[in-house]
């Protein structure tokens, strides 16, 4: 039996390009939170499972994947049908961030404002678009009530977006709690609510009739007539009449038409409030909100405010607010729009003319290396017309080869592998940059 060169379902290979496009993304994103003063951190990609069904348990014990205990425990385990694992990997960046902020507020500035970027695990049915292996970027900011907090949270991806250039990526804006307070108003009981949330999620994803025909199955008439001018109405914008919908829970709106003039004051035009937008019914305590592109049939990331995930650790509740990009959608963007694969060449190759010539072009690479450039050295020795082929397959802008006669007079051969153009020039000048 042969062994399988496939990564197993779910995960994935990269080659170079995509891995250069991945940097790509990863550095810009990190760069523009830092310029908004989140500061980087990093956990552990295995928690214990306690921390890691945080949020309930339910749904979320199907999303981990489970690490089974080891030596002993393991034997105790299965010998008395207990439970075999007591660790698991990483669903999600969040629940790492509460237990992180829980052991080491007293070491961090308040409010804190951090950023996490790096892979999560999900044990749920690999498909198109959907995978078991697959990178967040969060920014998170904890110990602040304020809703400057969402503005500073949905700007700084929007930046992101933007210099990657995707500045027309639209913002969808709506409140946990004004939700809640529309389904009271519309007579819709206490119980039935989190049922009436699920089918209103649907909204962008099934034919509005089948939606309502879910909700009058569920509710009746009079309620889904209510719901029809508040979380089913297909508002936008500041001309939108969303006079329902502020009445259900003025408060609430109002905070949010805050946060919609304060993005907009910044220059951020492609904002909506969204009364249908429901994510995180067992996270979100107030509002979310979800940033979409008109390429992608999903969303391109999101968040929203958590206030009580804190308390899973024993301490009180915390404010926190946060969001994470949509990476892997982020990057079929990218793909398609051709950014941030440029940067895979080098922008040297420096070739090995023969044997008695490899320490000159050892030390010319090292050189070049020293001031900053990027110099890719042959390794090894063979016809110039492989290694060429070579410099080619590497994208290098530009070969460099020395050869006797170079070698003589202390100069190398630079050629454009682009133009094909030929030049000589001295050693020096090269790493000078002339």
């Amino acid at each position: 039996m042969s062994i399988p060169v496939n990564p197993p379902s779910g995960f994935r290979d990269f080659l170079p390009e995509a891995c250069a496009r991945r940097e790509f993304a990863v550095r810009v994103i990190s760069e523009v939170y830092r310029s908004f003063g989140f500061e980087p951190i990093s956990t552990s990609a295995v928690e214990d499972l306690a921390v890691l069904t945080g949020k309930g348990g339910g749904e979320n014990e199907k999303l981990i994947f489970k690490i089974l205990k080891r030596g002993e425990k393991l034997d105790a385990a299965r010998a008395e049908n207990g439970e075999l694992s007591d660790l698991g990997l990483r669903f999600d960046l969040t629940l790492p961030l509460s237990r992180f902020y829980a052991k080491h507020q007293s070491q961090l500035p308040h409010p804190f404002k951090a950023f996490h970027i790096g892979p999560v695990w999900r044990a749920e049915r690999a498909q198109k678009g959907r995978y078991r292996e697959f990178y967040q970027c969060d920014a998170d900011i904890i110990g602040s009530e304020s809703p400057l907090c969402e503005v500073e949270v949905i700007s700084a991806i929007l930046t992101a977006f933007e210099r990657m250039g995707f500045a027309d990526a639209t913002v969808h804006l709506n409140d946990r709690a004004l939700v809640y307070a529309a389904l009271a108003q519309a007579g819709v009981p206490e119980d039935k609510r989190g049922q009436a949330c699920i089918a209103l999620d649907k909204l962008d994803k099934m034919p509005r009739e089948s939606v309502e025909a879910e909700l009058l199955g569920l509710l009746g008439a009079e309620p889904v007539a209510a719901l029809q001018k508040t979380l089913m109405a297909e508002a936008s914008g500041a001309a939108a009449d969303l006079s329902a919908y502020e009445a259900a829970g003025p408060q609430s709106y109002q905070r949010l038409a805050w946060i919609a003039k304060e993005l907009a004051a910044s220059g951020w035009t492609h904002v909506r409030v969204n009364p249908s937008l429901m994510r995180g019914l067992d996270y979100y305590t107030g509002p979310v909100f979800e940033f979409r592109h008109a390429k992608l049939s999903g969303s391109l990331g999101g968040g929203g405010r958590y206030d009580r995930l804190s308390e899973k650790f024993g301490g009180p509740a915390v404010p926190a607010c946060g969001a994470s990009i949509g990476f892997e959608r982020l990057l079929l963007l990218l793909e398609e729009s051709g950014a941030g694969a440029a940067s895979t060449g080098p922008e040297f190759c420096v070739l090995v003319f023969d044997e008695s010539l490899r320490e000159k072009s050892l030390e010319l690479a090292r050189h070049l290396r020293a001031v900053g450039k990027t110099a890719d050295l042959y390794p090894g020795t063979g016809k110039l017309k492989a290694q060429f082929k070579y410099a080619d397959a590497k994208r290098a802008a530009h070969a460099l080869i020395i050869g006797p006669d170079e070698a003589a007079a202390g100069m190398v051969k630079a050629k454009n592998l682009k133009t094909g153009e030929e030049r000589l020039v001295k050693a020096e000048e090269l790493v000078a940059g002339k």
